[in-house]
């Protein structure tokens, strides 16, 4: 009798609300997929699923640390759980598809899209390559709202220190895969022709020779040379 007594004074997991079975779950996951999947909690994800919400929460949220950005071989379970996270807005899974799918020229105003949300969600790699993108393909309207967007980012106490991850991240990202886009090839220096004669500098620079400029326009060509170099034809 004590031991029925003792056992039934224990909180079971299932005995939380599905909402906080959710957080939990999600939190678990956006630390890191291989923690997840070791995870002895997939009746909470079967709990979650059943609910519809919690199977939003899971995919919005969930690492992509440990994924392939552009994997060597197809595998459909991957694809179909990444596709799920793209469709519940997740912001690194919007960045990669928008990065990949826009270089390759494929699908352009759905890639820019992908960008888009994922930027407005606070993701700062997304809103790096959307500047970058802005002044690459657009008008002057288009090439000034990315410069904006890049100085913008080089002026913020907050996103300042991130400039050289972003940088650095889309880099490594363009280099994985097959850039197509007819609109990066050939590319001339444009930014600071829009304010003032360029500097002495010539394209494509180093990463390593970026440097701090109070000009705006000059900041962006800092940031275009980089991701030029990055490039297979520049």
């Amino acid at each position: 009798m004590a031991n029925e007594q003792k056992g039934s004074s224990g909180t079971s997991i299932l005995s939380l609300p599905t909402e906080v079975l959710s957080e939990v779950l999600a939190r678990v996951a956006s630390s890191s997929s291989t923690d997840l999947f070791r995870a002895k909690l997939w009746f909470v994800l079967l709990l979650m699923i059943q609910t519809g919400r919690g199977e939003f929460l899971f995919h919005s949220r969930v690492s992509l640390t440990k994924f392939e950005i552009v994997p060597w071989q197809k595998n459909h379970k991957v694809s179909s759980f990444l596709k799920k996270c793209r469709e519940s807005k997740n912001p690194e899974a919007l960045y990669r598809k928008g990065v990949v799918d826009f270089f390759t020229d494929n699908h352009g105003d759905s890639a820019l899209e992908c960008l888009e949300e994922a930027a407005n969600s606070g993701h700062a790699d997304a809103a790096y390559a959307l500047g970058i993108i802005y002044i690459f393909v657009g008008g002057d309207e288009l090439k000034r709202k990315g410069m904006r967007l890049l100085s913008g980012m080089k002026k913020s106490g907050i996103l300042k220190g991130r400039v050289k991850l972003c940088r650095d991240n889309l880099r490594a990202l363009l280099r994985m895969i097959w850039v197509k886009n007819p609109v990066f090839a050939n590319p001339t220096p444009i930014c600071c022709a829009m304010t003032h004669d360029r500097k002495t500098f010539s394209w494509p620079m180093d990463a390593d020779d970026v440097e701090e400029s109070t000009c705006e326009g000059c900041a962006c060509d800092e940031e275009i040379g980089p991701i030029c170099a990055a490039l297979p034809y520049c």
